[in-house]
């Protein structure tokens, strides 16, 4: 049921890593917008790929030279395909897992990913239903995983959009102590519970759908960091409201350097 330009995609990755790998692929999984009613726009496609034992260095040159073949054959999604390589005991892990096409990379992000595949927000390219995997996060994991995308964002004003709504899905995931939402959806959310950044947001919508004017770039870039302090005293907020058994972890803006 995929859209022909991600299944067209993802068929030749996968077909691709099968052939490369044999017995060591153990599973591709897809989650990110592409899995979500209200995901919006697809920009890019995200998977994990399990594999039974480490890679070779031909292995590994071979998977590198596949992505570079995507995005020539399938623009512009196959150059936007996020593949993350880990072994099956490091994914039956809580551990970020190390990424095992770049071992300078590790999946932050982890506790996140583990949330939306045990929330039912994924795909299965290839392999048995990867529940029997991914762990369940407990909250104070997912709550690091939250506190490393918002230093993320911070690190990546440049992309002011992304920002603006991956900004609204960190305060969404706070707020109903849920992570498995849409950067698209949370938009939404932010939108009508934050009704006075509702222009911005809707702005940083209209770029993801290629709809944005250059009023709009202007808006983004006068408006963000205000967005950025506004969702920190959000989440310090509900810091405040939390019971001790419910620590969301973060440190108050006030005792920030």
């Amino acid at each position: 049921r995929l859209p022909n330009q991600i299944h067209d995609v993802t068929k030749a990755f996968v077909d691709e890593a099968a052939s490369i790998l044999g017995a060591k692929l153990y599973g591709i999984y897809m989650y990110g917008a592409s899995v979500f009613d209200d995901g919006g726009p697809i920009q890019d496609i995200d998977c994990h790929v399990i594999l039974n034992g480490p890679l070779g260095k031909d292995e590994r040159e071979a998977l590198l030279n596949v992505h570079k073949e995507l995005a020539e054959r399938y623009p512009p999604l196959g150059g936007e395909l996020d593949a993350y390589f880990i072994l099956l005991d490091a994914a039956k892990a809580s551990a970020p897992p190390q990424h095992q096409l770049d071992l300078t990379t590790f999946d932050n992000s982890w506790a996140l990913h583990c949330a939306h595949v045990r929330g039912g927000r994924y795909v299965i390219l290839w392999g048995p239903e990867p529940t029997e995997v991914f762990p369940a996060p407990s909250w104070g994991e997912i709550a690091t995983a939250l506190e490393d995308e918002l230093a993320y964002v911070k690190g990546h004003l440049c992309h002011p959009a992304y920002c603006v709504l991956n900004l609204c899905r960190i305060a969404f995931s706070y707020s109903e102590k849920d992570p498995v939402k849409s950067k698209h959806g949370s938009g939404l959310w932010a939108s009508e519970r934050f009704p006075e950044w509702k222009p911005l947001i809707q702005v940083a919508m209209r770029v993801y759908e290629k709809e944005h004017s250059e009023e709009d770039g202007r808006l983004l870039g006068k408006q963000l960091n205000s967005f950025l302090m506004f969702v920190e005293e959000y989440l310090d907020r509900i810091q405040e409201e939390d019971t001790p058994n419910q620590t969301m972890h973060r440190t108050p803006l006030s005792r920030r350097p």
